[in-house]
């Protein structure tokens, strides 16, 4: 709703009351009004309600004063950005001009103005503009107290986190807020210091251009240059900032850092060794490639910090480790030495922590890792102080999570040393229940890595296991180290411990043992109260039974016993509020009666059924119900088949409501795979049932025919051989009416739909030629549409699209019945179903029609290499071949391409068939070249027939080298087929052939080839290896005499840089100078075309150096550093004066390298004014047509657009161009309209 203004009026004039309690309610009344309000304010409005909100800011009431900086948070958005900019500035101008008590409010409702003001991207401007009257307050009135000092630098950072590009172009602006931040960061007050430190990163990270290098590199100069401890320290945080945002630009500063904070290591100034360990860190995490030359200095100032505790009263290596008895509340930790003025724990968390920076970073080996930094974080397991012995359990977690089986060797080899270590420092701080918490999730990580690492210690872990699973329930939540490492309960973490244990194939004796003993425990804790308990003892529970159902002494009384008393827990808690509890009792008692339904007690597997059976949840538990039901009695299984048999037919009427009543996803899917599941049980499961599961199941697949779930189709082809003949005849044509629709692209629908059709054949064979019929019918009525459509179309380019999907659907459908039928009846595979399409002439729709079902069948049957050799259908597929219809032809070929696939014999006369035109001019030829390609498919991307690939490739040369016209395209892709599926033999042949071939349109055949297996976008690493090895061969014609050679190869060169940069990277410095010289306009290539009055020139070399640009661009997008950068910059110079076209390609160069070639851009300013002016200088003839008129202003503006793009670069040059400033000025000047309009419209 709108603000009423006479509401307005009233409430602002309440402003003013006298009365606090008065204010105080028109203020609120204001922000509720303001909170109810859509749209934004008008002017007038707006100015009245900020200024008013503003002097509430220094009301006398603080209650009023926090409601005016919600009502100013609120009004952001609803009023435009100059009332908003007055605002601000307004209480800037009130913080400089009252009294420092009465700034407070002001400066926080600064913070949330800022703050909102940022939160929408559109504000930057706005933003930018801020920043001149808040750093005014710092430089006028720099004794503001703390908290208001903060507050304004939060402001401050808001603006050059989000504006920082804005900020840039105001140069005094950008020297004030540099000067302020250099100045504050030395500032006595603590917080003022700390938030400075981070406004000035933000400064330098978030602000382009000069002044930004300028304050990185007056940070550096006074960080060497400081010898005051607590100063270096703060300007060693502003560089940690930056590091970690920008570390491409504190990298080369990494030696030199390294070198000085290396010596302070050495002092006895716990805070400064801190901040040179955090920068350790910090640079390692982010600088990671510059600090691998300090590597191992790195790794042993780690190591010495870590044990740095020069307070210590004991030595952690000579630590008492082999305590015996199960006596675990020993109160040693009492008698360990504590001070309070001890804070050398912060230099040995910093070492843990750039331990744990180390292990990341790829600098070692997986197993260097846990040989090197994994065995001292074991020594520190006993650390003393709570928070450093929290991180040092973290990181070794961690750095098992990092390493896994990649060094799972290495860390069987530690596993003993760790659990002992571990096994001390639980003994010895026994109250931590964080150290127990996260000694476990070690364990766990562990067994992850190495199933049986544990093994060996089990002995010495169970007691532990047993204890704290028999122990009252406790909270644990991790208090010194924030992780979501561990779980909020300590049980939690033993019960996942034993859940992840479990998750192995072998159960050797010591994991026997192990079970034995924590069953107990496990079972217990089914009762527990504690949130999340008895769900994770059933997790641990399932993955028991799982586990012992392939060991023999799970069959042991004690172990029937445990499976009776859980499954006798687990359907009393199926009732339970807790939806976790519920589920897990669910899935456990599925897994009990698979695993061991034959073993436990007759009245306790009915009453299991029973509780699976009611779904008391209704839909709501049907999902994980169903689910328990279907694992239950899926083959393999230990519950009778009576029982199951029994059970099914209330299960069916359950399944067969909910598929009819429109379920959820996830409901539908339960109950169609408890249908397939059941149907594993035939007739005497389904019974009566079937005929209405089938309806239903119908009712799911017609609610979305086009593309209906897998799992009904799966179900519908298990129901079918329980369903009857009759039903089946019933409802035949409409069933095959709805699967007419449906549209099949993924492999998982077309295996679903054939294994239906399969099953359909296999069962009703005297319904299979009716549904046939059917089938082709449904089939004839899309293709007429189609054949309407396309003849309807008025628009040659955009064609109605071929029904490919409803065709292969059709097709694979009628295979997949046939062959049910011929498996059932023991027949071979025949093609005889197909012959009444196949031998037709295609001269009407339907026949047509016909024919490309009968090809497409026939086709995916040869795929399978079901079709026997049969002459007289070879020869109707070339018959067709030569066909008026395109359709057919295209079938035809995919027919007999994969008919010669399976018979290899025939390649040679078809290709030879295939090659007798000559060229491949004719439809008839090109058609046998794609039934060429289709044949190499099969024999050589599927066969891998090495032989016949030598003999193909040797005949697709030979005709080759023996043509002198253009070759088609196919015949390239069948090259490309070989080349891919055998690269080693085949691509060093075909980058020679590119290199040595002469003959102009074999080269250009030959390059084509290349540019189609780069276009494969799945590679063998075989394939890429190989073309990386020839790649400057292969690239050879980009200096050849032809221009179409070297834009075809141009082209090859732009396909890797874009797709493959990685295979072209170590060749750039051979490629460059052939490319950069096809960047140069070649004079030769160009003519001048005579028409009547006018006379047009043309550039003949205009397309290839448009893709050598193309190629430069995505040079310096995706290998900045592997290309020559004054190259670039030199093709840039020229092609500013270039077409229209390479002017927007350089635009795109300029955009990618300005920031990286800076400098070298500078030293050219002159010359790029110098073509930016040849272009603006260009004139339009007296007669022209209305397309070279928008042509000449579209030169115009990208020649201005290249302009713009060159201004930080002129503002950061060391020396002035007075050529590109002079041209600045004249095109920026307003009598210049045209130019200066454009530039107005860029710059901004």
């Amino acid at each position: 709703m709108a603000m009423e203004t006479n509401n307005i009026d009233v409430l602002l004039g309440k402003l003013r009351d006298l009365d606090q309690d008065l204010r105080a309610m028109a203020t609120s009344d204001l922000l509720d009004t303001l909170k109810k309000t859509e749209g934004t304010l008008a002017k007038d409005e707006g100015d009245r309600c900020m200024k008013a909100f503003v002097k509430l800011l220094y009301d006398s009431h603080n209650h009023i004063q926090n409601l005016a900086m919600g009502c100013l948070g609120q009004a952001i958005g609803m009023v435009d950005s100059e009332t908003t900019k007055d605002a601000v500035t307004s209480i800037c101008t009130e913080i400089k001009n009252r009294a420092s008590t009465e700034s407070t409010a002001l400066s926080v409702g600064l913070r949330v103005m800022s703050s909102k003001i940022a939160e929408n991207a559109k504000n930057k401007a706005l933003l930018g503009s801020l920043a001149c009257p808040i750093v005014s307050v710092l430089t006028d009135k720099p004794s503001l107290p703390a908290d208001v000092v903060t507050d304004v630098f939060s402001a401050l950072s808001d603006v050059l986190s989000y504006a920082g590009a804005q900020v840039a172009a105001d140069d005094e602006t950008v020297d004030q807020i540099q000067n302020v931040l250099l100045e504050f960061i030395n500032h006595s007050n603590m917080g003022v210091r700390r938030r400075a430190t981070a406004v000035l990163g933000a400064f330098v990270v978030h602000v382009p251009g000069e002044r930004s290098e300028q304050a990185l590199e007056t940070i550096f100069q006074r960080y060497e240059a400081c010898s005051q401890a607590s100063e270096k320290s703060i300007l060693l945080r502003v560089l940690v900032t930056i590091a970690r945002q920008c570390p491409e630009r504190v990298s080369r500063l990494v030696p030199a850092i390294l070198d000085r904070e290396i010596q302070t290591l050495d002092e006895d100034n716990h805070d400064a060794r801190t901040t040179a360990l955090l920068v350790f860190e910090t640079l390692v995490c982010h600088c990671t490639e510059a600090m691998a030359p300090w590597r191992d200095k790195v790794y042993e100032i780690g190591v010495d910090a870590i044990r740095y505790d020069p307070n210590g009263n004991f030595e952690m290596d000579d630590m008492d480790t082999d305590s015996e008895g199960d006596d675990l509340g020993d109160e040693y930790e009492e008698d360990i030495y504590e001070d309070e003025d001890d804070d050398s724990w912060s230099v040995r968390l910093g070492g843990v922590k750039l331990l744990a920076a180390l292990a990341k970073s790829k600098l070692y080996t997986s197993a260097e890792v846990v040989q090197n930094i994994g065995s001292v974080l074991v020594t520190s397991f006993k650390e003393r102080e709570d928070a450093v012995r929290a991180e040092v359990l973290v990181t070794y977690a961690g750095m098992v999570d990092t390493v896994q089986e990649e060094a799972a060797d290495a860390l069987q080899e530690q596993t003993p040393k760790v659990v002992k270590s571990a096994l001390s420092a639980i003994q010895n701080y026994s109250r931590s229940t964080e150290t127990k918490q996260l000694v476990f999730a070690i364990f766990s990580r562990l067994v992850s890595a190495k199933h049986d690492i544990l093994d060996g210690s089990l002995p010495e872990i169970l007691p532990l296991v047993t204890s704290f699973l028999e122990a009252d329930d406790t909270s644990g939540v991790l208090q010194s180290t924030p992780s979501k490492l561990v779980k909020a309960n300590l049980k939690l973490e033993v019960l996942d411990f034993i859940h992840v244990f479990v998750l192995r194939s072998q159960v050797t004796n010591e994991a026997a043992e192990f079970l034995v003993a924590v069953k107990g425990g496990v079972k217990d804790n089914l009762s527990s109260k504690t949130f999340q308990v008895p769900s994770a003892s059933f997790n641990a529970a399932t993955g028991m039974v799982a586990l012992l159902a392939s060991d023999a002494s799970s069959s042991s009384a004690e172990f029937i016993g445990w499976y009776e008393d859980m499954a006798r827990l687990a359907a009393s808690l199926v009732g339970t509020d807790d939806q976790g509890t519920k589920e897990s009792a669910y899935v456990f008692i599925g897994a009990i009666l698979q695993t061991f339904g034959d073993q436990i007690k007759a009245e306790t597997r009915e009453q299991l059924l029973e509780v699976l059976i009611q779904l008391k949840g209704g839909a709501i538990d049907a999902p994980v119900v169903l689910g328990a039901f279907a694992q239950a009695v899926s083959q393999p299984t230990k519950l009778p088949k009576e029982s199951v048999v029994a059970a099914a037919p209330r299960v069916l009427q359950i399944v067969g409501a909910l598929l009819r009543q429109g379920s959820t996803a996830a409901v539908v899917a339960a109950c169609l795979n408890t249908v397939t599941t059941l149907a594993q049980y035939g007739p005497e499961a389904l019974g009566r049932d079937s005929d209405s599961v089938l309806q239903s199941i119908i009712a799911v697949i017609s609610r979305a025919p086009e593309s209906p779930p897998v799992s009904a189709l799966h179900a519908f082809a298990a129901v079918c051989p329980s369903v009857s003949e009759g039903t089946m005849r019933s409802i035949s044509k409409g069933l095959l009416q709805l699967f007419s629709a449906t549209n099949v692209y993924d492999g998982q629908s077309a295996d679903a739909m054939s294994e239906l059709f399969y099953a359909v054949g296999h069962t009703f064979g005297a319904l299979v030629d009716g549904w046939r019929e059917e089938i082709a019918e449904n089939w004839l009525v899309t293709y007429g549409h189609y054949a309407k459509q396309r003849k309807e179309s008025s628009n040659e380019t955009i064609q109605a699209p071929f029904p490919t999907a409803v065709l292969t659907n059709a097709a694979q459908s009628i295979n997949a019945l046939y062959t049910g039928r011929y498996q059932a009846d023991a027949q071979p595979w025949s093609s005889d179903f197909l012959s009444a399409y196949i031998f037709q002439a295609p001269k009407s729709n339907d026949a047509v029609a016909k024919v490309c079902l009968g090809l497409r069948a026939l086709g995916y049957a040869a795929a399978d290499k079901k079709v026997p050799q049969n002459d007289q259908l070879s020869a109707q597929l070339s018959t067709h071949l030569q066909s008026a219809s395109d359709d057919v032809r295209s079938e035809a070929a995919m027919a007999l391409g994969r008919y010669v696939g399976c018979y290899t014999d025939l390649f040679p006369s078809l290709f030879a068939g295939a090659t007798a035109a000559g060229g491949g001019d004719s439809t008839y030829a090109v058609s046998k070249l794609q039934a060429v390609k289709v044949a190499v498919e099969q024999i050589v991307g599927v066969g891998h027939d090495s032989d016949m690939a030598d003999s193909i490739w040797s005949m697709v040369l030979n005709y080759v080298q023996n043509i002198q016209d253009a070759l088609p395209d196919v015949l390239a892709q069948t090259l490309a087929v070989l080349a891919t599926t055998f690269p080693i033999k085949f691509v060093p042949q075909l980058a020679s052939l590119i290199a040595s071939t002469t003959r102009t349109s074999t080269k250009a055949f030959f390059i084509t080839t290349f540019r189609t297996i780069l276009a494969d976008r799945q590679l063998s690493a075989e394939c890429e290896a190989k073309i990386k090895q020839v790649l400057t061969r292969a690239l050879s014609g980009i200096a050849d005499d032809d221009v179409g050679i070297r834009r075809l190869s141009l082209l090859a060169l732009y396909a890797i840089v874009q797709g493959k940069p990685g295979l072209l990277e170590e060749h750039v410095s051979e490629i460059e100078p052939s490319l950069f010289q096809q960047t140069i306009v070649n004079e030769s290539l160009i003519r001048t075309i005579n028409m009547g009055l006018i006379k047009k020139r043309v550039d003949d070399g205009l397309d290839a150096r448009r893709c050598a640009f193309q190629c430069v661009h995505m040079l310096v997008r995706m290998l900045p550093d592997a290309v020559d950068g004054r190259k670039v910059v030199d093709s840039v110079v020229r092609g500013i004066s270039d077409d229209h076209d390479i002017r927007l390609l350089v635009l795109q160069i300029i955009h990618e390298s300005v920031a990286a070639l800076t400098p070298l851009y500078a030293e050219r300013l002159d010359d790029i004014a110098d073509a930016i002016r040849e272009v603006q200088s260009t004139k339009l003839p007296k007669k022209v047509v209305s397309q070279e008129i928008e042509k000449h202003h579209a030169v115009l503006k990208s020649s201005v657009s290249v302009l713009v793009a060159f201004v930080p670069v002129a503002k950061s040059a060391p020396m002035a161009s007075d050529k590109f400033d002079s041209l600045l000025a004249e095109t920026a000047d307003p009598s210049n309209t045209e130019l200066s309009g454009y530039y107005k419209e860029l710059a901004e």
